[in-house]
Parts: structure tokens; C-alpha cells; sequence
């Protein structure tokens, strides 16, 4: 019995001593409409996927991003990598080769399907009244929907809110969404108290992702 536990704490010590992950990288997907970070939502706005030199191509290392279009990865062995922003509301593009040392920045431009641009937000007694473009840089899926969304939590996506005002957009020509100013009007809030407000649109996507606005903070007067 104590031949055994000791051979069992020997192998523990052998498991125990392989070398930590010692390298790092981060960066930020920038918005080739607005030039600023990708807004997206979370968890699962997009994915990084890490395809490390002699490591099989079926076996990525998968991680998600921000919803500032940031992300990072410090737990990951300092390598050449192929680099993947995928699984967002962008049109694809190519892998990037990059050597990983200890904290290594790789940024990229994505082209998204859609953008919320000329956004005013504007608070008032019980309501708030939003005000948007919506533009694109090339034409893909048909646009489908447009909804402002209201959340109590910092965190407002289209799962994660109190209250919204959604249209239906696929009766409605691109070409004329394109063209005009959008407004929504979102009741029921209480004077006095503070909320979070943010415009999602979304393409009839493959992956049903939504592109969105940054997030406004407001005080309801």
C-alpha cells in the first residue's frame, strides 16, 4: 500500500512539472465603416481562433471576443500562429501569420455586414427616443431587422435587456433602408432612474449576428 501511494505522488509530481503556457496576445477588430472597435455582443459576438505551427488544423485554439471588438489570450505557448477573427457579423477574411511571444498585439480591420452610424440618443419624461443610419460597405444578405434596446445592466444586447422597439425590415428594399434616417421610441421608463441604451441590426445572416451601436448611457429626467 505504501510503495503504491508513493509511485501514485511521484506521477502527480511529473504532471505537475510541465511548463506553464508563457506567451500572450491581444489586439482589436476595428469597424472598416465606423474606424472605431467592432461593437458586438457577448458572450459569442466573434471568436479568435489560434491555429499553432505543428499543432493539427482541426484542433484550433478558440477563444471570444470583447464587446468592444477587443480581445486577448495570456494563457497560450509563445509559437507561430495562424490567427482567425471568425464567427462575427463581418464578411470573412484570411488567416495572419504571427510569431506570439510573451504579449504579442495583432489587430484587424473587418468589413462588418452592417453599421449604425449619426446616432443621437435623446432622454425624456418616461422615454427615450433614438435617431440612426444604417449603412453598409457592400451588399450581402437581405436586412431584416432594426430594434433600440433598453437595459438597468451596463450589458444591453439582444439578450440582454428590460425593454425595446424592434422593426421588421424584410418587406422593406435595402435600397430604401439604406437611403433614410431611422427612429425608434422605447416607453416605460421611470423618471429618475438611469439606463443603458444601444440600436441593433442584423442581415439575414447564416449566423443570425447582429451588428450594433456603442452603448448610451442615459438618466431619464
Amino acid at each position: 500500500m505504501a510503495i503504491a501511494a508513493v509511485s501514485a505522488l511521484a506521477s502527480c509530481s511529473k504532471i505537475d512539472n510541465y511548463p506553464a503556457p508563457d506567451g500572450g496576445i491581444y489586439g482589436k477588430l476595428t469597424d472598416k465603416i465606423t474606424h472605431e472597435g467592432l461593437q458586438t455582443e457577448q458572450p459569442g459576438g466573434f471568436t479568435i481562433k489560434l491555429f499553432e505551427k505543428g499543432g493539427s488544423l482541426n484542433s484550433p485554439i478558440s477563444f471570444s471576443g470583447k464587446p468592444d471588438g477587443t480581445y486577448e489570450n495570456a494563457h497560450i505557448f509563445k509559437n507561430d500562429y495562424k490567427v482567425l477573427p471568425t464567427e462575427g457579423a463581418f464578411f470573412t477574411i484570411d488567416t495572419v501569420d504571427a510569431q506570439v511571444g510573451s504579449h504579442t498585439e495583432l489587430n484587424f480591420e473587418v468589413d462588418p455586414f452592417l453599421a449604425v452610424t449619426d446616432v443621437t440618443v435623446t432622454p425624456a419624461s418616461g422615454k427615450v427616443t433614438t435617431a440612426y443610419k444604417i449603412v453598409r460597405d457592400r451588399a450581402s444578405d437581405k436586412i431584416v431587422e432594426r430594434k433600440t434596446l433598453v437595459s438597468k445592466a451596463p450589458t444591453v444586447n439582444n439578450v440582454v435587456f428590460d425593454l425595446k422597439a424592434e422593426t421588421e425590415l424584410s418587406g422593406i428594399p435595402d435600397e430604401t433602408i439604406l437611403a433614410g434616417q431611422h427612429t425608434d421610441t422605447v416607453s416605460g421608463l421611470i423618471s429618475g432612474d438611469t439606463y443603458y441604451v444601444r440600436i441593433a441590426v442584423r442581415t439575414d445572416n447564416a449566423l443570425k449576428k447582429y451588428n450594433y451601436s456603442k452603448i448610451f448611457k442615459i438618466a431619464i429626467p
